[in-house]
């Protein structure tokens, strides 16, 4: 399994995850947000393959700065779970003491996450909103997927590597509906959750 990667960006600090972290950006997403940063890239960049030794070479240069800070490798996209083998097949031959996250909407099948909820690092979720009418009207599609996710995590016992990311959408959502979402999420057992405002260009 081929990796379709965008962006390779390194030697970030604290926000993609703990210490120094290499965020690679993967190709795809199943969503349609109105505000997405990366929706030019989506729909009219080329990207490049990788197989998962050539990433690693890469991703190595920095293994002494994600060793000394307990940071490693970040999967960001577009969808990174949409590439679950891939990643599942990376994690397998990546040293010791270089952590993996991953970035994701979790709108994907139920499959894709049980391959890597066990092997990943920390989870950073962006759950947008947990109201159905408001999550279709921005993304264009049910959160279904998401909420059938979410269950599965706490199935799971795994909420405490999830860090939840719950945005301040303009013309979308109010605070009113950020305090349900949250108080539904910390009702399901998450901990970290992230309330921050989108960075409309």
């Amino acid at each position: 399994m081929n990796f379709k990667i965008q962006t390779i960006n390194r030697h970030r600090m604290t926000v993609d995850g703990e210490g120094v972290t290499t965020l690679i950006g993967l190709y795809g997403c199943p969503l349609q947000c109105k505000y997405c940063i990366n929706q030019r890239v989506l729909k009219e960049a080329p990207y490049k393959e990788y197989t998962k030794e050539e990433l690693l070479n890469v991703v190595m240069q920095d293994y002494c700065y994600f060793v000394a800070t307990q940071g490693g490798i970040t999967f960001g996209g577009g969808e990174s779970l949409l590439h679950a083998d891939a990643i599942r097949d990376f994690i397998g031959i990546l040293p010791e003491h270089v952590n993996v996250n991953v970035e994701t909407s979790l709108w994907v099948e139920q499959k894709s996450l049980e391959e890597l909820l066990h092997l990943v690092h920390q989870f950073i979720i962006d759950i947008k909103t947990m109201n159905p009418l408001i999550y279709e009207a921005y993304t264009k599609q049910s959160n279904e997927k998401v909420i059938q996710n979410l269950n599965y995590i706490v199935k799971e016992q795994m909420q405490w590597k999830c860090k939840i990311r719950v945005p301040r959408i303009p013309e979308y959502n109010d605070e009113s509906d950020i305090v349900n979402s949250v108080s539904i999420l910390k009702n399901m057992g998450f901990k970290t959750i992230d309330v921050f405002d989108y960075i409309i260009k």
